[in-house]
């Protein structure tokens, strides 16, 4: 066995939560333990009554983060109070190094930064933390990002290394031998440009809209209520929930639309759809530009719907540029710092250095 190591993400897991950085701290944690690590994963209960009824309860009986269950190869240990008992957690498991997934959740930042572990912050969120500029001098961390822009903004805080570490995506996951007609939307939450999303397809009545998943923590929220019921009512819409092959989406998109209002830290479904030979017209917000790259369109939020309309017609009745996207998607997609070697190599490297094996 090379080592042990424990994954921290900032809230609920897999399968109760599956965003980007839920997925990228699984696979993350699966290629260590094809490496021969032994690995686990510390997370917050599920947020639903029961969940909170039942860890509440196992905490009183046996103790923090005595709630477990398994994912593939690994147990997940949650808790209630996540990440107040994260010591006893360290005591009883013994990793040899930490991951922890950083969004927004300066209370886990303090709690680690305080026990000064061997850890890798993974940062997965575009606001970066200034608790990153208060590190202790003898600090037992190290810093990896999804992008330039987090790297950017990191820098702005804070004077330790940081390494760009995209997700690993491996090709065969994503691959299809054709493609469809319909354009392609993961995730229409106001965030993700939801509404920019309902009045493309109200204007574009004679494309087919594949909309696809959603963030289920917030399907009680009113303005996803609002962009729902839109949707609903637009008979070239087809709403579908969340899936776990993107092959099943990817084969019967012609493009994928990704108008984020917010600035996005990676953009995976845009990488994901680029090894799939699927061009990809998105905003300009965060890291979106510098993912798709030469493999899609990139217009400015701020742009009038007809620019967005305008472009993604021109990807049906434009074959030459469609072909040119394509093309480019995939080259993009095969850059070596998208490789899973290299990503893996990247990762490797540093638990060596925080186990110091």
């Amino acid at each position: 066995m090379q080592g042990r190591i424990l994954s921290i993400v900032p809230r609920g897991y897999l399968p109760e939560l599956t965003g980007g950085l839920e997925i990228c701290a699984m696979e993350t944690l699966e290629f260590f333990i094809e490496q021969g690590y032994s690995g686990a994963v510390a997370a917050k209960c599920p947020q639903t009554f029961r969940g909170k009824l039942t860890s509440r309860l196992s905490r009183k009986l046996k103790g923090p983060f005595s709630t477990i269950h398994t994912v593939k190869r690994h147990q997940v240990y949650t808790d209630f109070w996540h990440p107040n008992a994260l010591g006893s957690l360290f005591d009883k498991l013994k990793p040899d190094f930490v991951v922890c997934h950083v969004s927004m959740c300066d209370d886990l930042l303090q709690k680690l930064i305080a026990l000064n572990y061997p850890t890798l912050f993974y940062i997965h969120s575009r606001e970066i933390s200034p608790l990153f500029g208060t590190l202790p001098a003898d600090h037992k961390f190290a810093f990896a990002c999804e992008s330039t822009f987090i790297k950017k903004q990191f820098q702005q805080i804070s004077e330790a290394h940081i390494d760009v570490i995209r997700p690993i995506l491996p090709p065969q996951k994503f691959q299809v031998s054709d493609t469809g007609d319909a354009i392609l939307v993961i995730n229409p939450h106001p965030k993700k440009g939801g509404k920019l999303i309902v009045e493309a397809a109200r204007q574009l009545p004679h494309r087919r809209f594949l909309i696809v998943g959603g963030w289920a923590n917030t399907q009680h929220d009113p303005e996803v209520v609002e962009i729902e019921q839109a949707l609903k009512q637009l008979p070239n819409v087809t709403r579908q929930a969340h899936v776990e092959d993107m092959r099943t989406v990817f084969k019967q998109a012609h493009c994928l639309l990704m108008p984020c209002v917010v600035a996005e830290a990676y953009g995976r479904t845009a990488a994901e759809a680029l090894i799939a030979g699927i061009p990809v017209v998105a905003s300009n917000q965060g890291a979106l530009p510098e993912t798709v790259g030469d493999g899609g369109i990139i217009i400015d939020i701020e742009a009038p719907i007809t620019e967005w309309t305008t472009q993604l017609e021109n990807l049906f009745n434009n074959s030459d540029v469609y072909r040119n996207l394509k093309l480019q998607a995939l080259a993009t997609s095969q850059q070596d710092v998208r490789q899973a070697t290299f990503i893996q190599k990247q990762l490797l490297d540093h638990a060596k250095r925080l186990s110091g094996k």
